[in-house]
């Protein structure tokens, strides 16, 4: 994943770089540094950030489904 790939995710999911720093519990500079050279070599995005937004994703569209969920029983039992 690239680091404008990185950003085109954190886009669509809505949510950004500050909020990715505090759910992932890494720090908001190291992300920051990610894509960027040192030394002459890019600093790669680690591997577990591409895993990590695709659970994420899922983890955000199964709450939203089990509170439609929840919410249609609740109208159900009045």
């Amino acid at each position: 994943m690239t680091k404008n790939q990185f950003k085109e995710r954190l886009k669509r999911l809505n949510i950004t770089i500050r909020e990715f720093s505090n759910i992932s519990n890494t720090s908001y500079s190291t992300i920051n540094n990610w894509g960027f050279k040192q030394d002459e070599k890019i600093i790669p995005l680690p591997g577990w950030v591409e895993p990590f937004l695709e659970h994420y994703e899922k983890s955000r569209k199964y709450d939203y489904l089990k509170d439609e969920i929840f919410d249609i029983i609740k109208d159900l039992e009045k």
